[in-house]
């Protein structure tokens, strides 16, 4: 891999899949624009820790965000979390890159608007999103969910999907 040449796309859970994940963040941080990375579900994990750890996602066993979260630079590194998206699609390829998966009603558009909505909503008020986000219901999509329904069944889509069925029910 050559930052100067390459393109490297991340599929997110950059942070507690391990004993380094402040060092990983610093590195691909340090990749600048040679990389694209997505949100997945440890990242989110994380952020809801440090942003707002009275959501009730608390620390868990196996966890190992202790020394990120006491790093000099944790602030930065959050920063930088924060800004990534849910999905990452390139027209030119038409790839599209997410953590986990999309219903089968969605099309790459709706996907694209619907992550768009989180990423809005988690970068506005982390502490509101966080303290709504987690749960399994809705398990099915439904154009007519709102606000935070709406949020969590996307939210779950692209970083904790593992299989659906036909009509969409995670």
């Amino acid at each position: 891999f050559s930052p100067a040449h390459d393109h490297l796309w991340l599929v997110g859970d950059l942070v507690n899949r391990g004993p380094h994940s402040t060092a990983t963040l610093r590195e691909v941080i340090g990749l600048g624009d040679a990389v694209t990375s997505v949100l997945g579900n440890h990242d989110l994990h994380l952020l809801a820790l440090a942003m707002a750890p009275n959501s009730g996602n608390g620390m868990r066993p196996g966890d190992t965000l202790d020394k990120l979260l006491a790093a000099h630079d944790c602030d930065e590194l959050l920063g930088w979390l924060l800004e990534r998206p849910l999905l990452h699609h390139d027209p030119k390829l038409n790839w599209t890159l997410v953590h986990a998966g999309l219903p089968p009603q969605w099309s790459i558009a709706t996907a694209e608007r619907e992550a768009r909505t989180v990423e809005t909503a988690l970068r506005d008020d982390p502490v509101g999103f966080f303290n709504k986000m987690y749960g399994d219901q809705p398990d099915t999509w439904s154009e007519t969910l709102t606000g935070a329904d709406r949020w969590r069944f996307t939210g779950n889509c692209l970083t904790r999907l593992r299989y659906c069925t036909a009509e969409g029910q995670l």
